[in-house]
């Protein structure tokens, strides 16, 4: 058993068979610049042993476009001309916040790539395997803030409206009252604000990259009998929180893979207890990143920075 990094730096000689879990780590395009590490020692081991077995686990084949499903597709042995497969999904675009025209998504790529992923992978959703399973509950909580007023001397950006924003949030949630929240946030002044904040209501973990036994800090938040558990909201991967009564979204990560994986956090085979969802909307970029999630799609703030110039124009 090897983590990432383990098998990244790891001589694998002639493997009978292979399980990965999490696969969707590798699922980077095989065949464009940008290809990772993990993905390009993956794509190494299945063509130096063809005959090797392999079995693939995530709960998300497919991200935020269709390759990563096509590199999915590559490790199993079924190829697919990516040039082909390129035309098939994506567009060539001329943007005017970009120099040269780029591939984008085509508008009906998900409903395109359906049938690629019923034919090559075996679906399998809790619903299937259990009797009841309660529909999550979903509510946006809106916080009136005071208008943001762009300092005059410095350089800004979309930032820092969208830090102005996340004011006034410790008080929602302490109004929530549950007795183990899980509050997910994405930058780091804030988790360390909402940690220092919360404490003075009950014990507070954190779970971000400055945390130094992030097994631990787990650990001691799901055995707490009151807590709350502070997440970087892209650290959503690899543990259980059906012990906590709810997510509350003070900010989202920008990756719609982070959000479905912090979301799966509460859910669990053998605690099928109702899910509930808080999203606390300080302002027009947390709306737009929360539209943006919701609809499926990574957010990328230069598409909103247009539509704002065009509007101002």
């Amino acid at each position: 058993m090897l983590t990432k990094e383990e098998f990244k730096k790891a001589t694998i000689v002639n493997p009978t068979a292979i399980v990965v879990d999490e696969a969707h780590y590798f699922a980077s395009a095989l065949f464009m610049k940008g290809r990772s590490q993990m993905a390009t020692k993956m794509y190494q081991l299945v063509r130096t042993y063809p005959n090797m077995d392999i079995l693939l686990l995530t709960a998300t084949p497919i991200r935020q476009d269709a390759w990563s499903l096509h590199t999915l597709l590559c490790y199993i042995g079924q190829y697919y001309d990516w040039k082909k497969w390129r035309a098939t999904f994506f567009e060539l675009k001329k943007m005017p916040f970009l120099r040269f025209p780029t591939w984008f998504p085509k508008s009906d790529w998900r409903i395109k790539i359906r049938p690629f992923l019923e034919k090559h992978c075996d679906i399998v959703s809790l619903k299937d395997i259990v009797e009841y399973l309660p529909e999550p509950t979903s509510t946006i909580i809106k916080i009136k803030q005071k208008p943001y007023k762009a300092p005059l001397d410095e350089v800004v950006t979309w930032t820092h409206e969208h830090r102005h924003e996340q004011q006034g949030k410790v008080d929602e949630i302490l109004k929530l009252g549950y007795k183990k929240l899980i509050v997910v946030a994405h930058y780091t002044e804030q988790i360390n604000f909402l940690a220092q904040e919360l404490a003075k209501d009950k014990p507070v973990f954190v779970l971000d990259g400055h945390t130094k036994d992030p097994a631990l800090t787990k650990q001691q938040a799901q055995e707490a009998e009151e807590c709350y558990l502070i997440v970087q909201s892209a650290m959503g991967f690899g543990w259980d929180g059906y012990m906590f009564g709810a997510i509350v979204f003070a900010s989202m990560s920008h990756s719609c893979l982070n959000h479905r994986q912090m979301t799966g956090r509460v859910r669990h085979l053998k605690h099928l207890t109702p899910v509930f969802y808080y999203y606390l909307i300080g302002g027009r970029w947390d709306k737009r990143i929360y539209d943006t999630i919701l609809a499926g799609r990574d957010f990328d703030p230069h598409w909103y920075r247009h539509q704002d110039r065009q509007l101002v124009e």
